[in-house]
C-alpha cells in the first residue's frame, strides 16, 4: 500500500491533459469528481464510482479547490508577513484529501488522477473541466440555507451554469 501511495501524483493549476492522455487519443471519458474533507465527499464519491464511472474504461480525476489565504491578503495590505505555514498546511491539507480518494480507487482498479488547485472552487472547478475536456463532472451539495448561500456562494450552482460538460450534482442529505 505504501507503494501505491507514493505513486499517486497530485497534480495543480497549472498542469494540463498533456500531462497524463496518450497522443493517438485515451479513448476514454473524462469524469471529473470535486472532493472535500466533508462525509459528503464520501457518498458523492461512492454514488459517482456506482451510477457514472465504467471502471474499465472512463478516466476518473479527483478535484479539490482550496480558497486563496484570504487572511495572509489581508495581512499583507495592513503590512503584516505572509503567512506561509498556514498556506503549507492548506496544501498538504487539500493533497491529503484528493490522495485519500485516488489512493482508495486505485487500489479498486479505477484510473484516476487527482488535481489540488488554489482559488475560487467553482471557477476553478469549470476552469479545469475545460482544460481537461471533460465529460462529466460530479459535485455535491452542501444544502446551505438561503442567508449562508448569499454569502458563501454555491459551488454546485455555479458548476451548473458555467460547466461546457455534463453535470451532476448529488444531494447527500
Amino acid at each position: 500500500m505504501q507503494n501505491q501511495q507514493q505513486d499517486f501524483t497530485i497534480l495543480d493549476n497549472n498542469s494540463t491533459a498533456e500531462e497524463f492522455f496518450h497522443p493517438h487519443g485515451h479513448g476514454k471519458r473524462v469524469i471529473a469528481i470535486s472532493v472535500n474533507d466533508t462525509q459528503n465527499s464520501d457518498a458523492v464519491v461512492e454514488w459517482a464510482l456506482a451510477n457514472i464511472v465504467d471502471k474499465d474504461s472512463d478516466l476518473v480525476v479527483l478535484l479539490n479547490v482550496r480558497l486563496n489565504n484570504r487572511i495572509a491578503d489581508f495581512g499583507a495590505l495592513s503590512g503584516y508577513p505572509d503567512n506561509s505555514i498556514g498556506f503549507d498546511k492548506d496544501v498538504e491539507r487539500s493533497q491529503a484529501i484528493v490522495k485519500k480518494y485516488g489512493v482508495k480507487m486505485r487500489q479498486d482498479g479505477y484510473n484516476v488522477k487527482g488535481y489540488s488547485l488554489i482559488g475560487e472552487p467553482g471557477q476553478e472547478i469549470v476552469n479545469k473541466t475545460i482544460q481537461l475536456n471533460a465529460d462529466h463532472l460530479v459535485v455535491g451539495t452542501r444544502s446551505l440555507s438561503g442567508l449562508k448561500k448569499i454569502f458563501l456562494g454555491s459551488v454546485s450552482e455555479y458548476c451548473s451554469k458555467h460547466c461546457k460538460c455534463a453535470i451532476t450534482i448529488v444531494k447527500t442529505h
